[in-house]
């Protein structure tokens, strides 16, 4: 289990990290596939948030028994569920995590990693008042979660050691990525429970709990990237 004594920089996923809004991507997702006939469990798209949405398209199809999907069918599925998703969700901070940015600001670099299209993460992240230095989204990286490389990328970009990067992630592929990425990985159980995020060096019930473990406890230091 990696525990980076200096962080020169943290590292957040958007959805079920800095905003409540998993609980909206999923029943998008889960309106727009009933629509077209089909019939998923909700589980799955909490299990493999940040994986990008042609791939989850295929993926769910494929529980159900529907195997080489059309490229219209996925498109259909997929744009259905942004315009569902744009007209039911309610978008704000998680509880926590403004006290841990504001914390954070200016002593370390800040950036977000997601699987978010652009002008879901530009809207987002207007919550935010730009405490971040930069942004991995979708059209940053070929790959997406649960493959490191949006992590890896992010790495690069901040321009720090990767034993001194922190990762905060919510879900399995998120957690996936950043340590296929070398990247020491904390989990908050915002949208499932502690048994899916094992694979995380730590995890936490709440922001409070993080935040205490980031600024309280002696065993770690903050770095002095910024400059």
């Amino acid at each position: 289990m990696k525990h980076p004594k200096l962080i020169d920089a943290v590292f957040f996923d958007m959805d079920g990290v800095l905003v409540d809004s998993m609980k909206y991507h999923v029943e998008a997702w889960v309106k727009a596939f009933n629509e077209n006939g089909f019939y998923p469990k909700e589980l799955p798209f909490y299990l493999n948030e940040g994986v990008r949405h042609d791939i989850t398209v295929k993926d769910r199809l494929a529980e159900l028994g529907v195997e080489n999907a059309s490229d219209e069918l996925i498109e259909k599925i997929y744009s259905r569920k942004r315009e569902i998703y744009e007209k039911i969700a309610v978008l704000k901070p998680l509880n926590g995590i403004e006290a841990i940015l504001d914390r954070l600001k200016g002593k370390v670099i800040m950036a977000v990693v997601t699987g978010g299209v652009p002008p879901v993460v530009k809207k987002t992240l207007s919550l935010f008042e730009c405490r971040f230095d930069f942004v991995v989204d979708y059209e940053s990286t070929k790959k997406g979660k649960p493959d490191p490389e949006p992590y890896l990328f992010a790495a690069a970009k901040a321009g720090v050691p990767r034993d001194r990067i922190l990762v905060i992630e919510n879900s399995p592929t998120g957690i996936a990525s950043a340590v296929g990425a070398g990247l020491a990985c904390w989990a908050v159980c915002t949208t499932l429970p502690a048994e899916y995020l094992k694979r995380a060096d730590r995890v936490f019930d709440d922001f409070r709990q993080l935040e205490c473990a980031l600024f309280d406890e002696s065993v770690i230091l903050l770095g002095n990237a910024i400059t």
